[in-house]
């Protein structure tokens, strides 16, 4: 009967040895892109100016005479276990209602403030090229933000973009991709 129990303590250290070395195996992942419509942007500054509005194709500065600061948020998936550091880049497409050439100053801002997830802020200017039909995409990626690492930008699970957005632009859709698991 003492063997019996001595072999059933060995049994349970065995196991447990074995399970506490096992190696932890990570989930397998693939790039996922996440498309949200332009219609989600609102303006920056409030304003009376009716010539600014969403549509169902996207959000349009119908104006002839007057631009305005427009900030579209890009709504992250849940991924990651709670990463606060989702997007590999993010995007803006914009196109010209007029047909005509366009350029279009953009800041997009990864964080929220605070110490933990401080906001990092990249500029840039965009041009949409004279036609209707063409739409051109603004694009984010970690060396926008001061990262020279990384699988994704700092801080991304908190993401806008803000545009002066010139008379007759529309911001027709905002992007971005991100890793999600797959299972192991």
């Amino acid at each position: 009967m003492c063997h019996l129990r001595l072999s059933a303590a060995l049994a349970g250290v065995v196991a447990a040895y074995g399970l506490a070395t096992t190696p932890i195996s990570m989930a397998a992942e693939i790039q996922q892109t996440m498309v949200v419509p332009g219609a989600t942007c609102q303006l920056s500054i409030p304003t009376t100016n009716t010539g600014v509005r969403p549509k169902a194709t996207g959000f349009r500065n119908e104006s002839i005479t007057t631009s305005n600061f427009v900030i579209c948020p890009l709504v992250t998936p849940t991924v990651r276990s709670s990463n606060a550091n989702p997007l590999t880049n993010g995007y803006i497409i914009l196109s010209s209602l007029d047909g005509q050439a366009h350029s279009v100053s953009c800041t997009a801002v990864a964080g929220f403030g605070g110490n933990v997830f401080p906001p990092k802020y990249s500029t840039k200017s965009i041009a949409i090229p004279a036609s209707t039909s063409d739409s051109f995409a603004g694009s984010w990626t970690l060396a926008d933000f001061g990262q020279s690492s990384g699988d994704s930008i700092y801080g991304s699970a908190w993401f806008t973009i803000t545009c002066n957005l010139p008379p007759q632009v529309q911001i027709q859709t905002l992007q971005g991709n991100y890793y999600t698991e797959i299972g192991n």
